[in-house]
Parts: structure tokens; C-alpha cells; sequence
């Protein structure tokens, strides 16, 4: 059986179709990949910006992380310093203290030794008073 003869330009124009189709599609792609390629590339200008930004930033942080180290650490060496003067001050108060209550019960005992003293002192003398006015009564 003999082949039509509209068969032929038919599959000729269906190769032309299929060939301008892949065609455009290649366009498609190429164009697509054109366009991805650019922003691609603003993506990655983007990000160094973003990444020097995060490097500043991350530098500013560690010099600012290190400062508050070194305060704490020059606070904590302060605070070392006055805990050990008041400690040594409180010790010297301590010692006081203890001369002064040492000094204060040395006291007390001699103003009682005194006032046993006066007293013992009183009755003599009183008794002496007495046995002067009864001399005196007994000679007048």
C-alpha cells in the first residue's frame, strides 16, 4: 500500500514543531539560566556585605566582651584589696576592743578596791569620832 502523499509534509512539519518547540524551550532555559546567574550573583555581592557586616559587628563585640572582662577583672582585684583592708582593720578593732575591756575590768576592780578603801576609811574614822567625842564629853 502506497503512502499517502500528505503524510510526508505532515511529519515534516511535525519535526519543524517539535524542533522550534525544543528551541524555545532551550531559549527558555538559557534565559532562566542567564537570569538566575544574576541574581546569583547580587545574592552573593549581598551576602559578602552581609558577612563583613557580621565580621564588624563580631569584632565590636569581642572588644567590647574584653573590656568587660578586664573591668571585671580589675573590680575583682579592688574588691580582693578592700575585703583583706577590712578584714585587717577589723582585726586591729578586735585587739582594741579587747585592750579596752581588759583596761575597763582593771578599772572596776580598783575603783571597788577604792570604795572598800573609803569605806573601811569611814569607820575608822567614825569610830575615831566617836571615841573623840566621848573623850570629850567625859572631860567637859
Amino acid at each position: 500500500m502506497p503512502t499517502p502523499a500528505w503524510v510526508g509534509p505532515t511529519i515534516a512539519l511535525a519535526l519543524v514543531v517539535i524542533a522550534a518547540s525544543v528551541l524555545v524551550m532551550g531559549g527558555v532555559a538559557l534565559f532562566v539560566g542567564l537570569g538566575l546567574r544574576q541574581q546569583s550573583r547580587e545574592v552573593r555581592e549581598k551576602l559578602a556585605a552581609f558577612s563583613a557586616d557580621a565580621r564588624a559587628a563580631t569584632a565590636r563585640l569581642k572588644g567590647e566582651l574584653e573590656g568587660f572582662a578586664d573591668l571585671a577583672t580589675e573590680t575583682r582585684v579592688k574588691l580582693r584589696r578592700g575585703v583583706e583592708t577590712v578584714e585587717g582593720r577589723l582585726t586591729d578593732l578586735d585587739a582594741l576592743v579587747e585592750v579596752l575591756q581588759e583596761e575597763a575590768e582593771e578599772t572596776a576592780l580598783d575603783v571597788a578596791a577604792f570604795v572598800r578603801t573609803v569605806r573601811r576609811s569611814g569607820h575608822v574614822l567614825g569610830a575615831a569620832r566617836r571615841a573623840m567625842t566621848r573623850r570629850r564629853g567625859t572631860r567637859d
